[in-house]
């Protein structure tokens, strides 16, 4: 059994997995419906992009630890 940190850990991980997969298939579905969709695009990659600097490349951390 998973110590309880780890499990938190885990769990996150799971959530923000399946975050970036909802947000790629708005994407897949908004790119062969819409036509001329490069605005809604660009506009649904800004979740994506802060998902995965906040949880893959730990932006937090580095802001509370001053960079180092």
């Amino acid at each position: 059994m998973p110590k309880p940190d780890l499990r938190a850990k885990l769990r996150l991980g799971l959530i923000v997995f399946v975050g970036l997969m909802a947000v790629e298939v708005i994407e897949y579905i908004v790119g062969t419906t819409i036509s001329g969709a490069l605005p809604y695009l660009v506009i649904l990659t800004v979740p994506g992009a802060g998902l995965i600097l906040y949880y893959y490349m730990h932006i937090e951390q580095i802001r509370h630890t001053g960079g180092e």
